[in-house]
C-alpha cells in the first residue's frame, strides 16, 4: 500500500494518511486485448505482402556475356490467353489460350514449373497485361508465379 504524508490535517497540525487502491484489472484487460490485436494484424500484413516493382523503359544498358545467357521471363496477359516468352521469343508451348472464356491458369502454372526445372537460378518474371484485363486476372496470375517459385515479380502494362 502507498501511503502519502499531507501537512496540516483536521486535527491540528499532524500528518493524514492517504491510502489508495488502485484497480489494475482493467487496465490488464484492456493492454492484453492491445497485445492480441496488434499480433493479429502483424500477421495480415505479412501474408497479404507481395512484393511487386514495376518495369518500365529505362537507358539501355551494356550486358555481359552471363546476362545474355540468363533467361528473361515474360508472361503477357492478353483477351485471347496468356503468351510465355523467353529473352524476347516465345517459348514451346508458351501460348496459353482461354479454355471455356477462362483463363488457363493450371497450364499457365505446369509451364512455369517446367521453365523452373530447366532454370532453377531463375527468381525472377515480368507479368504484362492490357489495359483491358480485369484487376483479378493479373493478381491470380501473380499467384500464379509465387506459387511456382518465382517470388520477384515485376508488373508492366505493356505489351
Amino acid at each position: 500500500m502507498g501511503s502519502v504524508s499531507a501537512p496540516g490535517g483536521r486535527s491540528g497540525g499532524g500528518k493524514k494518511s492517504l491510502n489508495v487502491e488502485l484497480n489494475l484489472v482493467p487496465f490488464i484487460d484492456l493492454l492484453t486485448c492491445l497485445i492480441c490485436f496488434l499480433l493479429m494484424a502483424a500477421v495480415w500484413i505479412q501474408i497479404g505482402k507481395i512484393s511487386v516493382t514495376q518495369s518500365g523503359q529505362g537507358a539501355p544498358t551494356e550486358q555481359t556475356p552471363e546476362q545474355r545467357e540468363q533467361l528473361n521471363l515474360v508472361v503477357a496477359i492478353t483477351p485471347q490467353g496468356f503468351l510465355l516468352t523467353g529473352n524476347g521469343q516465345t517459348l514451346e508451348g508458351g501460348d496459353i489460350l482461354k479454355k471455356d472464356d477462362q483463363y488457363d491458369f493450371e497450364r499457365l502454372g505446369g509451364k512455369l514449373k517446367e521453365v523452373r526445372g530447366l532454370f532453377p537460378d531463375k527468381n525472377d518474371i515480368v507479368v504484362m497485361s492490357e489495359d483491358t484485363i480485369q484487376y483479378q486476372d493479373l493478381i491470380n496470375t501473380m499467384d500464379v508465379c509465387l506459387a511456382n517459385e518465382f517470388p520477384n515479380i515485376s508488373v508492366s502494362g505493356t505489351i
